[in-house]
């Protein structure tokens, strides 16, 4: 970024604790968010940068991702309809990968109002939702492919105790967005520096690390396949 003449950028990146004020910052620079806030909370607030590109089971070239259905390795579970009456799990409301495709899922089954899960309950994490599903407190879950991916790398263990029981449909992937006050000029400079950094070869092994392969540069329009599968699946009764 500072090679394309970008000024104030920092040094390290900084983990916050008020996402939204975060994403809504008039100074943001570059952050991460996913679809579903994108096209909710945060629509008209910020400005979409980049869609990243991630190479994990469950991630298409496109930048397309699914959400690994997860059930405990022991269960006798083994399709979606046998989940019917179970406990679910999902991590935040605004979630597209734990909550709206757990939704959707149900829903491409599911046509009736009486409830499809017997509980639903939230995590506040991915991890957890894995955590709670491994430990047998909860019998299924959501989880995006990318973290999903990423946890069996650093968490075999836990993986271990989790069965796949299928996957979702892809959506738009996590995007990149940096503040609604940025011009032309900038989000130019932004999307060449990130076009760099995706294609530096001495950066091969951070990209590797992060699961990054690609970056795409889709319009906002690209995500409005979220709102049709909310929608979709809106008159769906989870509990």
């Amino acid at each position: 970024m500072r090679q394309q003449g970008i000024a104030d950028v920092p040094d390290v990146c900084i983990t916050p604790d008020d996402l939204e004020r975060h994403w809504c910052a008039p100074n943001l620079l570059l952050s991460q968010t996913c679809g579903y806030p994108l096209t909710h909370q945060l629509n008209g607030k910020v400005r979409l940068l980049a869609l990243p590109v991630y190479a994990c089971r469950g991630c298409d070239p496109d930048g397309s991702f699914s959400s690994m259905i997860i059930v405990p390795a022991a269960s006798n579970l083994y399709s979606l309809n046998d989940c019917r009456c179970a406990r679910a799990v999902y991590n935040t409301d605004d979630s597209m990968s734990g909550l709206l495709a757990l939704r959707a899922a149900a829903a491409s089954l599911h046509g009736r109002n009486e409830p499809f899960f017997s509980s639903l309950s939230r995590t506040g994490s991915h991890r957890r939702s894995l955590q709670s599903v491994a430990d047998g407190k909860a019998d299924v879950a959501c989880i995006d492919a990318v973290t999903f991916a990423l946890l069996s790398r650093v968490d075999a263990e836990l993986i271990s105790r989790v069965r796949v029981l299928g996957q979702t449909p892809g959506v738009p992937g996590l995007p990149y967005i940096t503040s609604l006050m940025a011009n032309a000029e900038t989000l130019q400079r932004l999307q060449t520096a990130l076009r760099h950094a995706l294609d530096d070869p001495e950066l091969s092994d951070v990209r590797a690390e992060l699961l990054l392969s690609g970056i795409t540069f889709p319009g906002p329009g690209h995500y409005n396949v979220i709102l049709e599968l909310e929608k979709a699946a809106s008159q769906t009764v989870l509990v």
